[in-house]
């Protein structure tokens, strides 16, 4: 996560790294991160990117119609919802249950960090991400429809473009 000025930006780079087997360091970690919120296990979350995570790679570009090199570059981030490019992207979706993604880690590390999420962080909007949503929501004086827009992410502190 990106922090400028206290406001929390979802994963948008003017360039992806392109990432492969024998890569390490914080990219490989998100990519890990990212690959296990989409229900691809990458093996340890370790920032190495080993055979394990070339698997569930070359899983995820084999179901997402994607060259299966084990290779992420572009596309594959693309796929795995990281925004390369200068292409605006939307900063607040609208959330809900039964989302899954980098939006829904964002949203539960950030609900974790106020003490409103006592769950794994997953990417996975489910019950215990919902109830967060309603019990922040709730101490904040909004519409409480666990229904994360526009309202929700400016009080969790996201910048919204």
């Amino acid at each position: 996560m990106d922090q400028r000025h206290g406001q929390h930006y979802f994963p948008h780079y003017s360039s992806c790294p392109i990432l492969k087997e024998g890569s390490t360091g914080p990219e490989v970690l998100k990519l890990q991160e990212l690959l296990m919120a989409n229900g691809y296990p990458p093996g340890s979350l370790d920032g190495i990117f080993g055979p394990i995570t070339k698997s569930a790679v070359l899983a995820f570009q084999a179901q997402n119609n994607l060259v299966q090199d084990g290779v992420v570059g572009k596309h594959t981030w693309n796929a795995l919802g990281i925004h390369c490019g200068s292409v605006p992207v939307d900063h607040c979706p609208t959330l809900y249950e039964r989302n899954t993604g980098p939006a829904v880690i964002e949203l539960q590390e950030i609900l974790k960090r106020k003490g409103f999420y006592p769950g794994m962080v997953d990417g996975v909007f489910g019950p215990i991400t919902k109830t967060a949503v309603l019990s922040f929501q709730e101490n904040m004086g909004l519409v409480q429809d666990g229904i994360v827009g526009r309202k929700t992410w400016n009080a969790l502190g996201v910048h919204c473009i």
